[in-house]
């Protein structure tokens, strides 16, 4: 809810800025099936050997193109800010995170547990676009993962039945977990998605040029946050919704 006309004009001004700077710094426009305008991120090739090890020092990291983040719906910046990078090779999706955060809180350690309500990052991809089905990670900073296959038709327990087996996530805490005296700097996490397990995709994997849609998120909950929560993502949502593809980003796929 808006308050006044003032906060109204100053919230679309930053919306508005918000997406100029994702044109002029992630990448161009591309159209989609609808023939609607969405932002290209570009996801370079690596043929560098990436250790799962939720650190961010390979060199090929160091080039992969930066995604920050924003609070849906105005753009504004996150008060715990976020920085995620994508890459590939014939194997594997590699998705890098850096969240910077004062207060990190993590308990959950069964898989499919409900990481969202707590600290947690997200990957969304959705391989066709011809195609519902897409697929969600929501991983919290032990690395516990909850990872779901969605199609429209699907029940909740049929989505959460999936399970990415080849999956490979580690993370790296730089704080004190679960400790509330003191204040944390960041946690880092790398996930590598095989292509093998996404079951859309049929046995193949992406070729250069071939454009999946596809966003990263975040869920921040710390006591040093005004309202307790706060939710970013990489994408210009209008609202607070990471399952809407139609609001997400082009993942497209390049050999440099």
């Amino acid at each position: 809810m808006f308050n006044g006309t003032g906060n109204r004009e100053k919230r679309i001004q930053e919306y508005w800025s918000f997406l100029c700077f994702m044109i002029m710094f992630i990448g161009p426009l591309v159209m989609n099936a609808s023939g609607k305008e969405i932002t290209s991120y570009s996801c370079y090739f690596t043929s560098e050997t990436i250790t799962i090890d939720g650190q961010l020092n390979e060199t090929a990291w160091k080039k992969a193109p930066v995604l920050n983040f924003y609070v849906p719906p105005t753009g504004a910046k996150p008060l715990s800010p976020t920085e995620g990078r994508v890459l590939w090779d014939h194997r594997f999706l590699y998705v890098g995170f850096k969240a910077y955060d004062k207060d990190i809180i993590g308990t959950f350690t069964r898989r499919d547990s409900p990481t969202f309500k707590e600290d947690v990052l997200e990957i969304f991809l959705k391989p066709l676009e011809s195609n519902e089905c897409y697929y969600n990670f929501e991983i919290n900073a032990l690395g516990t993962v909850y990872d779901a296959m969605n199609t429209k038709s699907m029940s909740w327990k049929e989505r959460q039945k999936w399970n990415c087996m080849g999956l490979r996530v580690k993370t790296t805490i730089h704080g004190t977990l679960n400790e509330r005296k003191d204040q944390d700097q960041d946690w880092e996490m790398e996930a590598a998605i095989p292509w093998k397990d996404l079951s859309a995709l049929k046995g193949k994997k992406p070729s250069p040029g071939d454009t999946w849609l596809f966003h990263l998120g975040r869920y921040d909950y710390s006591q040093y946050l005004p309202d307790g929560k706060e939710l970013s993502s990489c994408a210009p949502l209008t609202k607070v919704n990471f399952h809407n593809a139609g609001e997400w980003l082009a993942l497209k796929f390049l050999t440099k």
